[in-house]
């Protein structure tokens, strides 16, 4: 065996290249399907709910901020929010929770699920003076599964890991089918054995 030759390649023959590494590229593949079904399987709720949910405007009522090992800040104004900030401290943090009103009128408290470091997502009160609001979709027989689609958080790391397994499974699949292939390399005319001319 060509020492040259990949392991799980056929020995080519002259003037051919068979690329070979046939397992390392379906690993890649694998890899890719791995990013893909993680990605999915973060951004399928919020799809369907987006899709087939209903929708409500979702009122901000509080900000709770929250660090491991000590209890829980409960705060209900901005007022409270600004005291409370941590310019230098990462380790906080600070999620916005809303109410909204389902299709019969009940009333539901939701907490967004990203939250925030150093500040929250959202004020409680906007410029005008008013509540914040965002919009939430929700499942109608269990409301209190939602999902907050104007947040890009929401999408956006899922989103990529997706868009990367994507990739990653469709470049690992047009190797793995190059692999084992022949390819026949270009013949190059045969070169003439060089000449010395010596001096007088």
């Amino acid at each position: 065996m060509n020492p040259l030759t990949p392991q799980d390649a056929p020995t080519p023959a002259p003037g051919v290249y068979v690329p070979g590494y046939a397992r390392a590229k379906l690993g890649m593949i694998a890899a890719g399907l791995l990013l893909m079904g993680l990605g999915f399987s973060q951004f399928a709720e919020p799809l369907r709910l987006l899709l087939f949910g209903e929708r409500a405007r979702a009122e901000a009522v509080r900000v709770v901020k929250t660090k491991e090992g000590l209890p829980d800040q409960v705060l209900e104004s901005d007022r409270q929010v600004t005291a409370a900030l941590e310019p230098r401290d990462r380790s906080y943090t600070f999620w916005n929770e809303f109410r909204f009103a389902d299709g019969q009128g009940s009333s539901f408290e939701v907490r967004a699920p990203v939250g925030s470091q150093l500040k929250p997502l959202y004020p409680l009160i906007d410029e005008e003076g008013l509540p914040t609001t965002d919009l939430v979709v929700y499942d109608r027989a269990h409301p209190e599964r939602s999902a907050f689609p104007m947040i890009v958080s929401t999408w956006f790391a899922p989103g990529m890991l997706f868009v990367i397994g994507t990739l990653c499974a469709f470049i690992g699949s047009f190797l793995f089918y190059w692999a084992k292939k022949p390819i026949e390399l270009p013949r190059l005319p045969p070169t003439a054995p060089a000449t010395s001319t010596e001096k007088d």
